[in-house]
């Protein structure tokens, strides 16, 4: 067969797999929409109606802007999300996106959504990048994932542009489909964001990764919790749940009682320093911490808390 012959059939090749890239992005673009909540309204949009005009929505590029991303079989009417726009909007100016990809998060295969795990970061990527050219400062900006929304906060925020955005939050990244993956486990979390806090609540289904700027090791290690119950509010689950309490209740820095395993361990730490929302990110605490969690809510045991290691 002739050379001509073989560029033809490559050439094929190509155009057919960009139209199958191409329809597979617009498909996910579709079914993923953005939850948007102000003070007076919400609204949902997906990124395929390429929609910028926020403004129309009740938001202002001048203000801060905050985004949260669920976890498996989750959406943006979750009992925890719920309670953290009502939190957020407590203490922060400006409209709230909580991306929900219910449409796939729903099904009981968590290995199948891991395969699509690309594509859906990437409608992500281009929410950011419409939020950037509505005029949003990223300095203001703040973004929190859960469990495998933690992975998508992480790897979007990577793409989109490293150090752009002030704070990531993220609660237990999912380690089942992550941790054995080696592309995920050589990536850097503290690319993602200015500072990126990560809380640890479980070793099941939480990620054994510490790489953030400050690990937060909950209740016994970050391994389990004594207010553990039924799914979804096992040792995993319950992570946002203590996240959201620490709105109202300081889960305070403590010295590692239990001898817990660290390779980071953060030296110091000043009076007060407390993980969640209010963290001091100014602050040159780096590594490994540790606060301890109560058998029943609020969850918070600041028992040791006093006997502090100050910078």
């Amino acid at each position: 067969m002739s050379d001509h012959f073989y560029q033809r059939s490559l050439f094929i090749f190509i155009a057919v797999t960009a139209s199958v890239i191409a329809q597979d992005a617009s498909f996910y673009r579709n079914l993923i929409t953005f939850m948007i909540h102000n003070s007076e309204q919400n609204a949902t949009l997906n990124v395929a109606s390429d929609f910028t005009d926020f403004e129309a929505l009740g938001c202002n590029s001048s203000d801060p802007f905050a985004i949260i991303v669920h976890g498996w079989k989750e959406s943006c009417q979750t009992e925890w999300l719920v309670d953290m726009i009502s939190n957020l909007s407590n203490v922060r100016a400006g409209c709230i996106y909580c991306m929900n990809y219910n449409n796939f998060s729903r099904h009981d295969d968590y290995f199948g959504l891991v395969r699509q795990f690309l594509p859906i970061s990437e409608v992500l990527v281009e929410k950011l990048q419409q939020l950037e050219n509505f005029g949003y400062d990223f300095d203001e900006g703040y973004m929190f994932g859960f469990s495998y929304g933690a992975h998508l906060a992480l790897d979007s925020l990577r793409r989109f542009g490293p150090g752009k955005l002030a704070a990531l939050d993220v609660c237990e990244p999912a380690g089942p489909g992550f941790d054995g993956d080696q592309k995920y486990r050589e990536k850097c979390p503290t690319e993602a964001a200015k500072n990126v806090q990560c809380i640890h609540t479980s070793d099941n289904y939480g990620t054994n990764v510490r790489k953030c700027h400050q690990n937060w090791n909950m209740g016994r290690c970050g391994k389990s919790q004594d207010a553990a119950g039924p799914y979804p509010k096992g040792s995993h689950g319950l992570c946002p749940y203590i996240f959201n309490s620490a709105f109202k209740h300081d889960f305070l820095a403590m010295p590692n009682k239990q001898g817990c395993e660290t390779k980071r361990l953060a030296p110091a730490w000043p009076k007060g320093f407390r993980m969640g929302y209010f963290m001091d990110r100014k602050s040159d605490v780096i590594g490994d911490l540790f606060a301890a969690t109560s058998k029943e809510y609020p969850f918070f045991d600041n028992t040791f808390a006093n006997e502090v290691n100050e910078v």
